[in-house]
């Protein structure tokens, strides 16, 4: 990971400050507006992402003088590991981009964002839409089947996933006559799976899943750490940010060594796996049984059957239940929404002797932490460019029982 110095110079804004001179044909010409920093002069979209962060955390009393300098990717264009787009339009024009707030459809399919690989792909589903008569869905009349394309793959793009998200099975079969042509343009595709999505909503993922290859997992490298991830994993959406940020998990565990850790929201298990070799043991849990499947192969990949292991279930109840173990260190890792009350109650009357909290929206993550006060004392703050060119940021962030 580093700071870029835009081109041509070698001096200018302070580490972690700088960024490359970045511009997009499709921001340029009003179509889209989703990379907010870009209304920047380059050199400064880096600074005011810190920025953003340092006021919410001023807010809750943070000191600024914990946090580390922002850590930026190479370059955000062609960064990220996982996509989601809409499909709208009509099965001869088909819009594959997003829908706004005011339900029009832009079309991205060639957002420098996503890698070659990805925008060649979604070239190929436009004719595929086509050719199979796949009927981009209509939220307003709510009819139509084709909702959304959802496309992921390891760094190196040697595997990756395609899904469908469908309204009905009804597409199914023809997706499935498919699958030969778009794997043969695109070998690195291994696995093509339909997610049913009955409710009227443009693009949110259902509950059904069915996957119409043999291949059903990939595996995507970060540091020395190899995951496993199915189609309805977890996965961070910019894989070089996203090794760095359990490389600095690993780094500060590595100074206190925990005994047992027990790893919160783990997902397929990239903190749990990254950290294992500086514990005793590592206990992670999930609500989803397919992400503590693919932990659990991904451990016994690594040789770490007999260190780490993973239990699904809900979050609160499983800190309950296991409360009693001891557990000298507590991760979380929890979506958008942070900590529920009642979960930040009973991670501190585990009495861990640290928590690391890893999360993508630093209002909550400021939020949870203010709320340990007088019992845990933050120690140090990183942040992490997951969502480069916008405002999202990752923040990790480490306490230590007072």
């Amino acid at each position: 990971m580093r700071s870029m110095t835009e081109p041509g110079k070698t001096e200018g804004a302070a580490a972690g400050e700088r960024y490359e001179s970045a511009s997009c044909a499709l921001y340029d010409a009003g179509t889209c507006r989703s990379c907010g920093l870009l209304a920047l002069s380059s050199g400064h979209r880096a600074s005011s992402k810190t920025a953003s962060v340092l006021e919410v955390l001023r807010g809750a009393g943070i000191a600024s003088a914990l946090v580390e300098p922002l850590l930026l990717p190479s370059s955000p264009w062609g960064s990220r590991a996982k996509i989601k787009v809409s499909v709208t339009g009509t099965v001869s024009a088909p819009v594959i981009g997003i829908v706004r707030s005011d339900l029009k459809a832009v079309e991205l399919a060639v957002c420098p964002l996503s890698p070659a690989p990805f925008r060649a792909l979604l070239e190929e589903i436009r004719g595929v839409i086509g050719a199979y008569a796949l009927t981009p869905y209509e939220i307003e009349a709510r009819r139509g089947e084709l909702k959304g394309l959802i496309v992921m793959s390891d760094s190196s793009h040697s595997e990756g996933i395609l899904r469908f998200v469908l309204r009905s099975t009804e597409a199914v079969a023809r997706i499935r006559k498919a699958i030969p042509a778009i794997m043969a343009a695109h070998p690195w595709v291994k696995v093509v799976s339909c997610n049913i999505q009955p409710l009227p909503a443009a693009l949110l993922e259902g509950d059904e899943e069915i996957v119409l290859t043999e291949q059903s997992q990939i595996s995507a490298q970060y540091g020395p750490v190899r995951l496993l991830f199915s189609p309805q994993s977890f996965m961070q959406v910019t894989p070089e940010v996203a090794a760095a940020l359990y490389a600095k998990a690993r780094a500060w565990a590595d100074e206190f060594r925990p005994g047992r850790l027990l790893d919160i929201f783990c997902g397929v298990g990239g903190f749990s796996l990254s950290l294992a070799p500086v514990c005793e043991s590592v206990t992670g849990v999930e609500i989803s049984h397919s992400a503590v499947q693919s932990a659990a192969a991904a451990a016994a990949q690594l040789g770490l059957s007999k260190k780490a292991r993973f239990l699904a279930g809900d979050a609160l109840r499983m800190v309950e239940s296991l409360a009693e173990s001891r557990f000298d260190t507590v991760l979380v890792n929890p979506p958008r929404r942070g900590l529920s009350a009642e979960l930040v109650k009973a991670i501190a009357h585990a009495t861990p002797e640290q928590i690391l909290y890893s999360s993508c929206n630093p209002e909550t993550f400021a939020r949870d932490v203010s709320a340990w006060r007088g019992a845990y004392t933050l120690q140090r703050i990183a942040l992490f460019d997951m969502f480069p060119l916008t405002e999202h940021c990752e923040v990790l962030g480490l306490l230590t029982r007072a």
